[in-house]
Parts: structure tokens; C-alpha cells; sequence
């Protein structure tokens, strides 16, 4: 018994080793196609690539797939928030109606920017779990109000990244440097 203790203490220690992985991904996206209402449910089911066969559930880790190769390496502060050491609390405010540059994200430079918690290792803004999810939230409800509005995004990359940062908040991990951080 002291052994698989031990074992389950060190593997906490190992930064990813409680992730949800692939199947934990699947599982997440599975339970919530069960809540989508029928328009939603053909809304997603539309957006979703061929290869997906209509299963968004099957496309879930997609956001953990592509992120360590060159063009996608960028994302990788999507998947967390990193808060200061010195604080277990966070803070990121946002503005409603505040546009949005044609990568989905703020520039740290527009007046609409707030400086808080949401950032990546070299400050620039809006790069963490809780941008991803407004501004990929965003990105398919001006899509979806305003289908006419002439803004070109990715709308099924827009899907498959809200989708995984959804699961990746509700693991106990996803806020660092904070011993009991609740997720966003």
C-alpha cells in the first residue's frame, strides 16, 4: 500500500502526468454533445472536419495533437493559467463588444487590452485558457449572429480549440503555482 502511495505522489510531480490525455478529452466532449440542443448539436456537427464522421468527441484532443509543432507552437499557453507565485487568486478582466484582430486575439497593445494574469511567458495578453475561450467564443457567435459581417475565421478551428480548452480547465492542473487554485 505505502509503495502505490508513493508511486501516486511522485506522478504528481510530473508536470502532464494528470492530464486528461486522449481518452479523457474524448470523455468530456462525449458527455457534452449529450447537453448540446439540436440546432447546436448541427451547428458543431457542420463545423467539424470530414475525418470527424459528425463525432466532435473524436476530434477533442486535436488542440493537444497539433501544439508542439512549429506552426502551431503558439497555443501552447491556451491550454493553462499561469498565475503569479505569490498569488493563489486571478485576474483577468474583459470589456464586452471589444473587437477582435483576425487571429482571434487582442494585441497587448489595444486600449481594450487589461493587463492581468492571462498572458504567456513574454507578456503578450489574452494568451491563456480563459482568452481562448472568449475569444474563440467570440469568434463563432459574430459568426453566428452576424453571418454577413465579412470576418473570415477558422470557424471549425475556433470549435476544436474551445472545445479541448474546455476540458483542460476542468482539470485540477490547468492553474499553476497555486496549491489550492480553483479553476477559471
Amino acid at each position: 500500500m505505502a509503495r502505490i502511495a508513493t508511486a501516486i505522489l511522485l506522478l504528481q510531480l510530473i508536470p502532464g502526468a494528470l492530464s486528461w490525455g486522449k481518452e479523457g478529452h474524448y470523455a468530456i466532449c462525449k458527455i457534452a454533445e449529450g447537453y448540446l440542443s439540436e440546432d447546436a448539436s448541427a451547428a458543431v456537427k457542420e463545423l467539424l472536419p470530414d475525418y470527424a464522421e459528425g463525432d466532435l468527441a473524436s476530434v477533442c484532443s486535436w488542440a493537444d495533437e497539433i501544439r508542439r509543432s512549429y506552426r502551431w507552437r503558439w497555443s501552447g499557453p491556451l491550454h493553462y493559467i499561469d498565475t503569479p507565485d505569490f498569488r493563489c487568486n486571478y485576474s483577468y478582466s474583459i470589456t464586452r463588444d471589444i473587437p477582435i484582430h483576425h487571429n482571434g486575439f487582442l494585441s497587448e497593445s489595444h486600449p481594450y487590452c487589461k493587463h492581468g494574469d492571462c498572458h504567456d511567458s513574454k507578456g503578450h495578453q489574452n494568451m491563456c485558457a480563459t482568452g481562448a475561450i472568449y475569444n474563440y467564443t467570440m469568434q463563432l457567435m459574430s459568426a453566428y449572429n452576424n453571418p454577413n459581417s465579412g470576418m473570415k475565421y477558422n470557424l471549425t478551428e475556433a470549435l476544436l480549440f474551445l472545445a479541448h480548452i474546455m476540458g483542460d480547465v476542468h482539470q485540477e492542473n490547468s492553474t499553476e503555482h497555486c496549491p489550492e487554485a480553483v479553476t477559471p
